[in-house]
């Protein structure tokens, strides 16, 4: 098959090579998932040094266009879920709505439970107040992409446990339209973390993959905590948005929120 560079171009072979493959990406000629040429496929293919192909490779994978798997090859990276984490106080559901997707949860615990000092101080409660503990597996399109663990006062949403919060059930949802609770803010903080083992067989990853790690204390009217969650994301399939401005947001309110380390969650 003949070259796909100009060697008379000015442009360097690198990056003509990078400008290839990323049309091919654009044009759905190499879809998201699909496995790229070995580096000595393409090296022989375009007449380039396997330097020349690496380079190429490295600016891509930079860039974000494609994943290298050890053992495995190097694939087109797929879409990844984009959350608003300063942008906008809506839950996950809300956001996949916006992109026309189907989200769907799985329940793996409802049930209420005593505040332990964690939660209460997320929470403003006393220590042992009933709370709501509901962890949830979501998917999106039938992949599973979000473990998510959620407080919420007990005396705030009774009857919350008769809920379906199964299927596309949207928890925001329920919570404005059956308790009046307006979303009025939240702050959130993300960490990085590696899989573990429970993690990776429900998100279907391996042990030690990363994962991106959303911490949400969210408030309704009077300033008053209504939910704390903390979710899991696949850090493969996962990003969030910001949107910064000058004007000042009050970061003391991060220092005045227990918004506990993984290692001392409850």
């Amino acid at each position: 098959r003949a070259s796909h560079v100009d060697r008379t171009s000015p442009l360097p072979l690198y990056y003509q090579l990078k400008q290839w493959l990323s049309a091919q990406m654009a044009t759905g000629a190499l879809g998201p998932g699909a496995q790229l040429p070995g580096e000595h496929e393409l090296s022989t293919r375009f007449a380039v040094s396997r330097g020349v192909v690496r380079q190429a490779l490295s600016e891509l994978r930079y860039e974000g266009l494609i994943d290298r798997e050890r053992g495995r090859g190097t694939f087109v990276t797929r879409p990844k879920t984009l959350e608003g984490l300063m942008s906008g106080v809506g839950g996950l559901a809300d956001d996949v709505a916006g992109r026309h997707e189907l989200l769907e949860s799985t329940i793996l615990l409802f049930r209420e439970v005593p505040a332990t000092d964690a939660v209460a101080r997320s929470l403003a409660v006393e220590l042992g107040d009933p709370v709501i503990e509901l962890e949830r597996l979501r998917t999106i399109e039938g992949e599973p992409r979000v473990l998510v663990l959620t407080y919420l006062p007990a005396a705030l949403v009774p009857g919350l446990l008769d809920k379906a919060l199964t299927g596309t059930a949207s928890l925001y949802r329920i919570l404005r339209e059956d308790y009046g609770l307006p979303i009025l803010s939240s702050v959130r903080r993300v960490e990085a973390a590696i899989a573990d083992s429970r993690e990776a067989g429900l998100l279907q990853i391996r042990r030690g993959d990363p994962l991106l790690v959303l911490r949400s204390v969210g408030f309704t009217t009077g300033n008053t905590p209504f939910d704390y969650f903390v979710a899991h994301h696949r850090g493969d399939r996962s990003a969030f948005e910001v949107i910064l401005s000058d004007v000042p947001a009050g970061a003391s309110r991060f220092k005045s929120l227990n918004l506990t380390p993984k290692s001392a969650n409850p």
